[in-house]
């Protein structure tokens, strides 16, 4: 069924964007910034980092925006199609917008900086624009009048080649260009238009310039490091150069101060580095910055020195003494490295306690994310370790966190560390969550817990405290149950996590698992095979597979001899097989000719009485498909020795196209390099020499031991792991050529097709609530629900999925496929809820609860209850939904002070009212729950908060709401002595407060300044209540039991049991 046609949901943009793709802007005196975020430019307050206007005006990307010179409340921007937009920034309005009438067709603007030069009429300053006609043709450059975007004739000699240039424009009284476009350095002076060209040092690569504000001053650094100064540079006979290097990289950003006495470097060290113009040429350092160092802003009065680095953050140093102030950022980036990783190992999760997104951000790091306020909660630091600075040419590694589970209070991390030459370094980290600080602190580190890798990590459940269970799996397809024991130390009595259980199974690939709803069985994707574990103990409760080729894998089956006699099998056939076992038993370690022949016959004369050979067939083909047949119907051999023993009867194999390059790279990498090998000994043999000489004889006892099963294993590689090469017809001598005209009739399999390999399952994933006996598992090509009520198959479907999220509240199945393909289903009836089809490239997705869940059916508002949330490969997340429809229409609704209300209206008001009112209304229908997702922040102030945060403009006049708002304050006294000593009872039974968490909130000096006579009455009316309470428990104690003090006066109230007081 295609619902593209009935399709009204669209993507829309949640979080991300970067801010730090181009310099940001400071306002005149530095009170507001302005940073370009794709089409649109935010302003925020410099003091406090509040977004206060966005300007969404931009058909194409920004390329610039700059103040103008003259009227500093105007703003100008320039796209790369060429669209000019003129902003009065603090009001928000686009006063104009013109195209660049440049005679170009297809132009594409690469820069565009203002000049201090006012020409042709225009009440705005004229740019220098350079621009793109052609890939491959050199640029062009046009000085524009930006009130009309017509070109202003000029005459100058500067000619420009292919590369983008890089450009800095003086403003002040020298009138100055600085062009630099590769190895060449272009000074222009646009009052004379005299221009000429320098060639820096070595011929080294220009990647940045800046010109001084106050001297005729510039400064370039290039990639090796190296930052020249020129000085009086009208000239070429005049100029002078000043060399400072200290960056071991290419140098990424210059600034210079407003005095001109010093200036600002970076690069890719992730170090601010401050200069001294003076002779001493004294420096300054601010190290560790969070990464790499991209733009260098300064102020026009010094005010503020910004810094924006590569993590999407805005970073506010004080340039006196360079400490780091404050940090401006709303998401951060994840930065690539050249090892070819993924950016978001971990994917999009779901912190319970916050319902907060978690997903990778800085290096080692993990960043907190609510969507709900759609800020940045925190970056929690996992990796306790320095972060390794990127080098030139090099692939540097790092301990980045590959997997992690959350539970209401407890978090799990698994951090990796392989630079592919050395052991992996595995450290599987549980962090508890810390009420007072707000955040996470680390309780155990268990070192190497797997090996190789994690492949996942698992809560046996998300809100259950008690008799928690945490299951970790490595990519050396082993399960380990961690549980809570008490700590052995005796300074600090606490928990601590240690492995009760260990298990695997057949040494088949692990993948994914999953634990049930109740947390009492453990799911696991073995190969094809789902495994069923005790989650107590690891025990092994049931393995289940699919019949062949349900899994999307072709049918397939294997024969086994029998070890005992089987009722009416003929002896002679008995004994047939058992000599023709022992015959291929003795061919893998023998080259016996007069065995194989034996072979042979004893083959040719077991299918004789069988089958009749045509005459038109060849005998010895015949023969070679029955040999091949019985050898690999031996399920007791392996790969290595069926191969073994079809080269021996010189039978030739061909590889499905599916798993010839699988299996191409897995025997390329059995196969050593004898000369990295042999570099890798002599490397080994330098260390040697540099140890203590108490030390170096075990080393070399070692080192020996590794050279000789080295040549062992190269000598076995040789002689038995080359041939097969031929064997499988995977050399270049062995592979047929094909004609253009073939290949181009060859048809590729369809994407459900099944493969001529066994299946890998790679998701697992229960059911929920009255689905919780139901299992979903995904293979290469097929998703499977399995019944545990039956242990049966009970639906499948042909998707090949990537990605998958399920929603415990309607259990709801979110796939991504792997041609980007969204299916919404549920595993009890896998018909389509939601399908849409050219999704972005993701990296993961996620089920959000909402704050205020719709009463719609699924059928109707399939994200009634949550809403699907994914990650992008633009680092962004991105959401589902109408178009005009945010996230904050599901925002609780605000307060209301139009009149006061009535005493059994009053709660429903207050938060804490709101939140007694849905405890009344689930002890009516269920058992309340007592544990689930926790408020953010304090809920107390929320009506003060939403009365404080409201914008000056919109607020109607204080006469009129102050009066309404005080009294709303207040607590009636016919409801007040009721409702505290309800609060009292009901916390003194074990509720949540507001906030989540058992306790109680009350406040001891508002009770001491009551009156005598109301604690009095209070106290009576208190012991009747609780007589009366007791006469109740007596008669029916059984339903009492899980009642709470307030359900029970409701029950009286029910019954018309009047109290005398």
């Amino acid at each position: 069924m295609n619902f593209d046609d009935e399709d009204r949901l669209e993507l829309q943009h949640l979080a991300g964007g970067n801010i730090v793709q181009h310099a940001p802007v400071f306002s005149e005196h530095g009170r507001f910034i302005f940073v370009r975020c794709g089409l649109k430019v935010q302003v925020f307050v410099t003091s406090t980092g509040e977004l206060t206007r966005e300007l969404n005006d931009a058909t194409s990307p920004l390329i610039s925006i700059e103040l103008d010179v003259k009227q500093p409340e105007l703003l100008l921007g320039c796209t790369s199609s060429g669209q000019l937009l003129h902003w009065h920034w603090r009001t928000g309005v686009l006063q104009k917008s013109v195209n660049l009438k440049l005679g170009i067709d297809k132009q594409q603007i690469m820069t565009f900086n203002l000049m201090n030069l006012y020409k042709g009429g225009g009440d705005t300053a004229c740019a220098f624009v350079t621009v793109k006609r052609k890939s491959g043709e050199s640029l062009s450059w046009f000085v524009v009048n930006t009130s009309t975007g017509t070109p202003i004739e000029v005459v100058c000699g500067l000619k420009l080649k292919i590369r983008t240039p890089v450009v800095d424009i003086s403003k002040g009284s020298f009138k100055y260009i600085l062009l630099a476009q590769g190895i060449y350095v272009y000074f222009i002076n646009y009052e004379t238009w005299m221009c000429w060209r320098a060639v820096n040092k070595d011929e080294k690569m220009v990647t940045c310039v800046r010109l001084n504000p106050n001297e005729e001053m510039a400064a370039t650094g290039d990639e090796y490091g190296r930052i020249i100064v020129w000085r009086q540079f009208n000239q070429p006979e005049t100029v002078l150069r000043a060399e400072y290097h200290w960056h071991a990289s290419p140098v990424t950003s210059l600034a210079f101060s407003p005095t001109g006495m010093s200036f600002f470097s970076a690069g890719l060290e992730n170090v601010l580095v401050k200069w001294s113009l003076l002779a001493d040429k004294s420096r300054m350092f601010l190290p560790r910055m969070s990464a790499i160092i991209r733009h260098i802003v300064i102020s026009d009065g010094m005010e503020h020195l910004l810094v924006c680095t590569e993590d999407n953050a805005l970073q506010f140093v004080r340039a006196g003494d360079m400490q780091l102030l404050s940090s401006l950022q709303h998401f951060t980036y994840a930065l690539q490295d050249k090892t070819g990783r993924s950016m978001f190992p971990l994917g999009l999760c779901l912190n319970p306690r916050t319902n907060s997104l978690v997903l990778n951000g800085r290096i080692g790091q993990l960043q907190f994310y609510s969507a709900y306020t759609k800020s940045l909660l925190y970056n929690l630091r996992v990796v306790d370790g320095n972060v390794n600075s990127e080098e030139v040419g090099k692939v540097i590694y790092n301990t980045c966190v590959t997997r992690a589970a959350f539970n209401i209070n407890w978090m799990a991390t698994g951090e990796e560390y392989n630079d592919e030459l050395n052991f992996p370094e595995l450290r599987l980290k549980f962090w508890k969550y810390h009420e007072k600080l707000q955040t996470y602190q680390l309780n155990t580190n268990i070192e190497l817990p797997h090996e190789h890798g994690f492949q996942a990590i698992v809560f046996s459940n998300q809100f259950q405290v008690q008799n928690l269970r945490c299951a970790s799996a490595g990519k050396d397809n082993v399960i380990k149950l961690w549980t809570l024991v008490d700590s052995e130390n005796i300074y600090n009595r606490n928990v601590m996590w240690s492995c009760a259980a260990q298990t695997s199974f057949k040494q088949q690939m692990l993948v994914s698992m999953c634990f049930s709803q109740d947390g009492s069985i453990l799911a696991a994707g073995y190969g094809h095979t789902l495994v069923l574990f005790d989650a107590r103990s690891l025990r092994l409760l049931h393995a289940l597979s699919t019949s062949a080729g349900y899994d999307g894998v072709v049918s397939k089956a294997q024969l086994r001899l029998s070890q005992t006699p089987i009722n009416g099998t003929r002896s002679e056939l008995t004994q047939q097989r058992q000599q023709l076992w022992n015959l291929l038993q003795t061919l893998l370690n023998s080259n016996d000719q007069k065995l194989i022949q034996q072979a042979r016959q004893l083959m040719s004369s077991a299918t004789s009485g069988q089958c009749k050979i045509s005459n038109k067939q060849n005998p010895k083909e015949k023969a070679k498909k029955f040999v091949f047949k019985h050898i690999m119907q031996m399920s007791e051999l392996g790969l290595h020795q069926k191969l073994q023993l079809l080269r021996r009867f010189g039978i030739e194999c061909k590889v499905h196209d599916n798993c010839h390059n699988r299996l191409m790279s897995y025997l390329n990498n059995c196969v050593v390099d004898h000369r990295a090998a042999q570099k890798r000994i002599w490397t080994l043999q330098a260390r040697l020499h540099r140890l203590q000489p108490s030390k170096r004889f075990k080393a070399k006892q070692r080192l020996v031991r590794f050279e000789n099963r080295r040549r062992s294993y190269e000598k076995l590689v040789r002689q038995e792991l080359l041939p097969l090469f031929s064997v499988l017809k995977l050399d270049e001598s062995t592979k047929p050529k094909c004609r253009p005209s073939e290949l181009k009739r060859a048809k590729p399999l369809g994407k459900t097709a099944p493969l001529q390999c066994s299946a890998q399952i790679s998701h697992v994933q229960f059911g929920a609530g009255a689905q919780a006996h139901l299992v979903a598992i995904c293979t290469e090509t097929r998703v499977l629900i399995w019944n545990l009520m039956t242990l049966r198959l009970q639906a499948g479907l042909k998707l090949s999925v990537r990605q998958l999220a399920f929603d415990p509240l309607t259990n709801l199945i979110a796939a991504v496929t792997r041609n980007d393909e969204l299916h919404v289903f549920q595993p009890n009836v896998p018909l389509p809820v939601y399908q849409r089809s050219n999704l972005p490239k993701l990296h993961g997705l996620v089920w959000l609860p909402r704050r205020q869940p719709k009463q719609s059916s699924i059928n109707v508002d399939w994200q009634a209850q949550s809403t699907l949330h994914m990650l992008t490969d633009d680092k962004e997340i991105v959401y589902l939904a109408s178009p005009g429809q945010t996230l904050t229409d599901d925002a609780p609704a605000p307060i209301s002070f139009a009149q006061q209300p009535h005493a059994d209206q009053f709660l429903q008001y207050a938060t804490f009212g709101t939140f007694m009112a849905r405890q009344t209304t689930g002890e009516n229908t269920e058992i309340a729950q007592k544990s689930g997702p926790l408020i953010v922040g304090r809920g107390v102030h929320s009506a003060v908060n939403a009365l404080v945060n409201l914008s000056a403009h919109t607020m109607p006049a204080m006469s009129l709401i102050c009066g309404e708002f005080i009294k709303s304050l207040l607590t009636p006294t016919e409801s007040g002595a009721k409702r505290n000593g309800d609060a009292k009872e009901t916390l003194s039974n074990g509720k949540l407060n507001g906030n989540g968490h058992i306790g109680s909130d009350l406040d001891d000096n508002d009770e001491e300044e009551e009156d005598e006579d109301y604690v009095e009455s209070t106290t009576e009316v208190r012991k009747i209540l609780l007589e009366q309470n007791a006469a109740l428990e007596k008669v029916n104690s059984k339903e009492e039991e899980e009642l709470t003090l307030d359900a029970r006066l409701q029950r009286i109230a029910k019954l018309d049991v009047y109290l005398d007081f």
